[in-house]
C-alpha cells in the first residue's frame, strides 16, 4: 500500500504556521502609527505618505544577519537576532540622512519552532519601537531540504525617507572635516564565518562558554551581543553631521571611502581608541594578521560621523562615548589608499 503524502509529512505544517502568525499580531501591531493603513486581508502592507512633502525621497535597504545565526541560535539568544536585523537596516539608512518608516521581515526555517519565531519577532518589535518604525508585513517560511531541521535565517527590509535638501551626499564632505567615532557593541553582524572557523563553533559549541580576558560575559554572549543602533544617539545633532559611514563588512578601509569624493582621504589615528578585548581574543586565537582584522571587522568602531570642526564640540558632548577618530584630508598625487590608519 502506498503511503498517503501530505504537506505536513513533507515537513511543512500550515496550521502551525497560521497559529504562530496569529500570535505575532500583537507584537507587530504595537509598532503601528497613524501612517499604517489597516490591511489585514491584503497581500501587501500599506503605508500612507500623504503627510510627507513633495520633495521627500524614499530610501530603502535590505540585509540579513548572516552566519551570526549559527552562533546566537546555538545559545538560545534568538531575540538578539531580531534586534540585529532591524538595527543593521537602520544604520544603513542614516548615512543618506533618512529616518526609518517601516520594516518587513523574512524568516525561513528548516522546521518551524513557535518559541524561536516569537523570540525573533519580539526582538524585531522592540528594535522598531525604539525608532518609531512600523512593521507592516513579513514572511515566515518553512523550507525543509533547503535548511537543516535546526537551521533558520533572518532577513529584513526597511524603507525610510529624507527631505531632498537634507540628503547627505559626498559633496557635503571637505578636507579639514573631523571624523567622530561611536563604539560598536561587538562584531555586529559581520565576520562570523571567520569566527566560526577559528573556534570550530559548528562542531563544538562548548567553546562559546570560554571566558574572554577582562570581560564579564563569555565568548558566546559577546559574539551574540545585538548590533547597536545609532539613530537615537545622533538624532539630536543629525542636521549638524556632514556624512555618516556605517562600519560593516570591510571595516574602515572599505566603508569610509563610500561617503567622500575620490580626491579626499581619511586619516585614522590608531591610538585614539582601545580595540575591544573580543577582537584581540579572535586575533590571538586565530593567529589573524592585524591588517586582516581591520579588513574584516569594525574593530570597535561601529559608525563614523564626518563633522565640520565648528560642530565637533556639540556632537562630542551629545553623543556619549564618542571620540575624534581622525580627519578628512586632500589625497596626495601618489596616494593609492583612501584610508590611512597610523
Amino acid at each position: 500500500m502506498v503511503d498517503k503524502f501530505t504537506y505536513k509529512s513533507a515537513g511543512v505544517d500550515l496550521s502551525k504556521s497560521d497559529f504562530i502568525k496569529d500570535k505575532l499580531v500583537e507584537k507587530i501591531n504595537i509598532t503601528h502609527n497613524s501612517n499604517v493603513i489597516n490591511n489585514s486581508d491584503g497581500f501587501g502592507g500599506l503605508f500612507s505618505t500623504k503627510h510627507f512633502k513633495k520633495n521627500s525621497i524614499m530610501v530603502s535597504t535590505t540585509d540579513s544577519v548572516g552566519t551570526k545565526v549559527k552562533v546566537s541560535a546555538k545559545i538560545g539568544l534568538h531575540k538578539n537576532l531580531g534586534m540585529d536585523i532591524v538595527n543593521h537596516c537602520i544604520n544603513d539608512l542614516i548615512p543618506q540622512g533618512a529616518h526609518p518608516l517601516y520594516f518587513l521581515d523574512y524568516l525561513a526555517f528548516g522546521k518551524l519552532d513557535e518559541n524561536v519565531v516569537l523570540d525573533i519577532v519580539d526582538g524585531i518589535s522592540e528594535a522598531c519601537q525604539n525608532v518609531n518604525c512600523a512593521i507592516i508585513g513579513g514572511e515566515t517560511a518553512t523550507l525543509p531540504g533547503v535548511y537543516n531541521e535546526n537551521d533558520y535565517d533572518v532577513v529584513g527590509f526597511m524603507v525610510g525617507n529624507v527631505l531632498e535638501e537634507n540628503l547627505k551626499t559626498k559633496d557635503n564632505i571637505k578636507a579639514g572635516d573631523l571624523l567622530v567615532a561611536l563604539p560598536s557593541s561587538g562584531l555586529h553582524t559581520n565576520g562570523f564565518s571567520l569566527v566560526r572557523s577559528i573556534f570550530n563553533i559548528d562542531e563544538d559549541i562548548s567553546i562559546l562558554s570560554s571566558k574572554v580576558y577582562d570581560e564579564e560575559k563569555n565568548l558566546g554572549e559577546l559574539l551574540a551581543e545585538p548590533h547597536r543602533e545609532y539613530l537615537t544617539t545622533i538624532d539630536p545633532v543629525f542636521n549638524l553631521i556632514s556624512g555618516i559611514s556605517h562600519i560593516t563588512g570591510g571595516g574602515l578601509y572599505k566603508n569610509l571611502p563610500r561617503i567622500f569624493n575620490d580626491n579626499l582621504s581619511a586619516k585614522i589615528l590608531k591610538n585614539s581608541w582601545e580595540v575591544p578585548n573580543l577582537f584581540k581574543y579572535i586575533m590571538q586565537h586565530g593567529n589573524v594578521d592585524e591588517n586582516e582584522m581591520f579588513d574584516v571587522y569594525n574593530m570597535g568602531v561601529g559608525i563614523v560621523l564626518v563633522v565640520d570642526p565648528i560642530h565637533s564640540k556639540k556632537i562630542l558632548s551629545t553623543c556619549k562615548n564618542s571620540w575624534i577618530l581622525g580627519e578628512i584630508q586632500e589625497k596626495s598625487l601618489n596616494q593609492k589608499s583612501s584610508v590611512i590608519i597610523e
